[in-house]
């Protein structure tokens, strides 16, 4: 007996094709930027997707607030991805390109912070998430994002510049994320 998902009739195939055209262009660059892996990537996307259809929330969950919902999906399963290899990724399993290579460097330091301010860092400066767009997404408070964020961001500044990557000063107050 083949499962079908419980809300088949909230995302019907026209609704999830859509879903799926808007969000898995921006889904799946921050899976990679977290697992290095592209077969990685795609299987986590593609269970993102699978596990968002399953969801009962999903039913009910008005379209704008979609996006959000599958992060928070992506970057849980990400986490357990983690947790399960227990490995490091070697340098070697990451596919440069041409021209890319100070900010594969970049991309390799990031991964040596905490996940949290990983996920903080992608979200707000790669993929241009909100504070409040980040909380619902990781979890947190909207009023914990913006001190979390701004210890992220001193951190991995921070660490750019022992490997001699220097950052532009920011002035006092310029937190737009």
């Amino acid at each position: 007996m083949v499962s079908r998902p419980h809300n088949v009739e909230r995302w019907d195939e026209e609704a999830f094709q859509d879903l799926y055209e808007r969000t898995a262009r921006i889904l799946w660059p921050y899976v990679f930027r977290m697992t290095q892996n592209r077969a990685v990537a795609d299987d986590i996307l593609q269970e993102t997707y699978l596990r968002f259809l399953e969801a009962e929330k999903s039913r009910d969950l008005p379209p704008e607030h979609a996006k959000n919902y599958l992060f928070r999906i992506a970057s849980n399963l990400a986490i357990d991805y983690f947790k399960m290899s227990r490995r490091e990724k070697s340098p070697g399993e990451i596919e440069p390109h041409a021209g890319e290579h100070e900010l594969n460097e970049i991309f390799g330091l990031l991964r040596e912070l905490k996940t949290r301010d990983q996920r903080l860092l992608l979200l707000a400066y790669v993929h241009g998430f909100t504070h409040r767009e980040i909380a619902s997404v990781l979890g947190y408070t909207a009023g914990s994002v913006r001190p979390l964020l701004a210890r992220a961001r001193d951190r991995f500044a921070a660490l750019l510049d022992r490997h001699g990557f220097r950052m532009p000063r920011r002035r006092r107050g310029s937190d737009d994320a």
